[in-house]
């Protein structure tokens, strides 16, 4: 379970790890109500749905975690990890730090790493022209 603050370089570290150990891990895909940017493809990282269909999935109780993020709503179902886990897989989760809070107090079983940044400077620097709020 990879956490760390947006532009932090959870990315980077999940591609490298799936490089490197790529037949141990998979990357789970999250869902989502925000719109699919340029050159992304479906069902690449984000499953994209409604926010009438994640608020139905919410109330059944499907997510280990989810939150809100600049008026999207995003997070993992437990089905997705059990899927990358029926292929004998260990699931490779990239949260911010209040998704991997959420995690551990379902006591999901996993290792997190925290990711910080260099700097405050850096990470203001990564974050560039992201539309993300000071938070």
């Amino acid at each position: 379970i990879i956490v760390g603050p947006s532009g932090v370089g959870k990315n980077t570290l999940k591609n490298s790890i799936r490089k490197k150990y790529g037949g141990l891990f998979e990357a789970k895909i999250s869902y989502t109500t925000r719109h699919v940017k340029g050159i992304e493809k479906k069902k690449d990282s984000y499953y994209f749905i409604s926010r009438e269909e994640f608020t139905k999935r919410v109330e059944k109780g499907e997510f280990v975690e989810w939150c809100e993020v600049n008026g999207e709503l995003y997070g993992t179902t437990y089905a997705e990890l059990e899927r990358i886990k029926a292929k004998g897989k260990i699931p490779l989760i990239e949260v911010d730090v209040k998704g991997a809070i959420k995690i551990n107090e379902r006591a999901i079983e996993g290792n997190f790493v925290f990711i910080y940044p260099p700097s405050f400077e850096e990470l203001r620097r990564r974050i560039g022209s992201r539309v993300e709020t000071e938070e």
